[in-house]
């Protein structure tokens, strides 16, 4: 994050440099959260191995960075993917002023020409933006929390069910 968010120079502001990082790290305390959910529900190495590829798989997919055309049935799962909620947090911090056209034709509102700039709002619209950066940041911080609730009551479950047995 230290190398890139600067070689990138989409905004030099040190303090959406520092935003942008904790979203990020948020972002893996959420992610962290998944894993050791489906660590605690899947005790066997090798089915978790599986389990967990899946999954992640499975979230990135449908957490709008990488897929934008996310079927519609199971559109409803990229609501539990941190991916989605990291991604429009750090986009809306990032894109925080109008954008200078470049004459790519990229944006509509730019049309073809290298002059003028097209609005916040706008460059939200065309990257599938959603939601505000305190309510993506708040589902983060739910998902970390509420994730790792249900890791240690399924954890709780397996092990007093192995008390049981003995």
């Amino acid at each position: 994050m230290l190398v890139s968010y600067w070689m990138s120079g989409v905004n030099n502001d040190f303090g959406i440099f520092i935003a942008s990082t904790l979203c990020c790290l948020l972002s893996v305390l959420a992610g962290e959260s998944i894993g050791l959910l489906l660590g605690a529900a899947v005790l066997d190495v090798e089915k978790g191995m599986v389990v967990m590829t899946v999954s992640a798989l499975g979230l990135m997919a449908v957490g709008g960075f990488f897929v934008r055309q996310v079927p519609f049935w199971i559109l409803w799962l990229g609501y539990l993917s941190p991916f989605k909620y990291s991604y429009n947090a750090s986009v809306q911090l990032v894109f925080n002023r109008p954008v200078p056209c470049d004459g790519s034709g990229v944006l509509s509102a730019c049309g073809n020409t290298a002059s003028g700039a097209a609005s916040v709002q706008e460059v939200l619209e065309f990257l599938g933006v959603q939601f505000s950066t305190g309510f993506n940041v708040g589902m983060l911080l739910v998902l970390f929390v509420c994730v790792r609730l249900l890791a240690f009551l399924a954890l709780k479950h397996k092990k007093s069910g192995e008390r049981g047995a003995n």
